[in-house]
């Protein structure tokens, strides 16, 4: 199922800030309406990882352009877990939760 037009709503998809908080067992991706947006204006927050990898899509990082979300898809959900792939321009990220992802708005 994909979820990117669920948690990001109409908001861009150019990524300000992606943080994996490893102490905390979350991932924290923070979103800007412009590329030349100065601060962002949405995080989405995925909650309680059981387990975390992701892997490089590009040979040679392009690290003076922004990245941006392309999907975020659950690709699996039991009872009591849920399996997230994001794809960005730059890397693939594959996430197991024990709770749904959500968004916030920033101000």
């Amino acid at each position: 199922m994909i979820l990117t037009g669920t948690l990001l709503g109409e908001h861009s998809p150019y990524i300000f800030n992606m943080v994996y908080d490893i102490d905390v067992r979350m991932l924290f991706i923070e979103c800007v309406n412009s590329v030349k947006a100065k601060k962002p204006d949405i995080r989405i927050v995925f909650p309680e990882i059981l387990s975390y990898s992701e892997r490089n899509l590009q040979k040679q990082p392009e690290d003076e352009y922004m990245d941006d979300l392309v999907v975020i898809e659950q690709t699996d959900k039991t009872a009591d877990q849920y399996t997230i792939k994001i794809t960005t321009y730059k890397k693939e990220i594959e996430l197991t939760l024990t709770a749904e992802p959500f968004t916030e708005q920033l101000k």
